[in-house]
């Protein structure tokens, strides 16, 4: 029941951002989730788009983006349980984004002997800039659909 109110609120909050920014429900851009699916992939961006990099629990992650003028991860949002950042195409170009995680259980004693897992996309910027009110609704819109997966 509490997992419904808050989702309700959420979508309220939502649909409120949208009227203030002139946005109707017809023309509100499809949020991006990258996952471990994704490998190896290219993602297209336009400027000012986000994604929500989401490669799971079982591996402690560091990420390293080759080029941050033309993509960088946003500091100072809560991302989901699993989630390793919200990232923000800046300006026109080309870069790459790259993860290499240690399995979690090498923390435990004994540590295990797993190994890491290496993770890649290439990630491709084009087109106009987004208006700010964009920024804000697809920042959470992102987050509503990674918690909106997470929970089935």
């Amino acid at each position: 029941m509490k997992g419904l109110i808050i989702k309700s609120i959420l979508f309220g909050l939502i649909i409120l951002v949208s009227i203030s920014a002139g946005v109707t429900p017809t023309n509100i851009p499809e949020s991006k989730i990258v996952t471990l699916a994704d490998d190896g992939q290219t993602v297209t961006l336009k400027v000012n788009e986000t994604f929500l990099l989401e490669l799971g629990e079982g591996y402690d992650w560091n990420i390293t983006v080759a080029d941050q003028s033309i993509v960088s991860r946003v500091v100072n949002i809560l991302v989901v349980r699993g989630a390793q950042g919200i990232y923000r195409a800046h300006k026109e170009g080309s870069s790459t984004l790259s993860a290499i995680g240690d399995p979690v259980c090498r923390q435990a004693l004994p540590p295990c002997a797993a190994p890491s897992r290496v993770f890649r996309i290439y990630v491709v910027v084009a087109g106009a800039p987004k208006t700010p009110a964009f920024e804000v609704l697809s920042a959470i819109l992102t987050i509503m659909a990674a918690l909106i997966v997470k929970r089935k």
